[in-house]
């Protein structure tokens, strides 16, 4: 269950990474849309696997919760943003704007993804 997790979670990382920085350099095209919709897809997996596993093996501190959910919406709100941005034609429009929000929800995101790596070692070391 937690491998499951940590693979769905890195895919979510690859994808988001490389639709962030890839949409950055060359604007927003549909190409990074079905990327970061793979993306968030991975995420909810990742999100949903961790969990179940919270649920059976004991509960994640609050902060990482918080920080998860927070940036869960945060992505599925981008996302969004680039899908009407993409059906309205209006990509080369909202470009700038776009990718200052972009890097803003993707930095929320990695401290999630990295707060979710720190809380996971530390159980692990407690253990061991």
């Amino acid at each position: 269950m937690l491998l499951k997790a940590v693979t769905f979670m890195n895919l979510a990382l690859i994808f988001y990474s490389y639709a962030v920085f890839s949409g950055r350099k060359e604007g927003l095209h549909r190409k990074h849309l079905l990327v970061f919709g793979i993306g968030l897809f991975f995420d909810y997996l990742g999100t949903r696997q961790m969990n179940l596993f919270a649920m059976a093996y004991g509960k994640a501190p609050e902060w990482h919760n918080l920080t998860g959910i927070l940036s869960l919406a945060g992505m599925a709100f981008h996302f969004l943003l680039a899908l009407i941005a993409t059906l309205l034609q209006k990509a080369d429009a909202v470009n700038r704007t776009f990718h200052r929000v972009s890097l803003t929800i993707y930095s929320l995101w990695l401290a999630a993804f990295a707060s979710g790596a720190i809380s996971g070692m530390m159980r692990i070391s407690r253990k061991g």
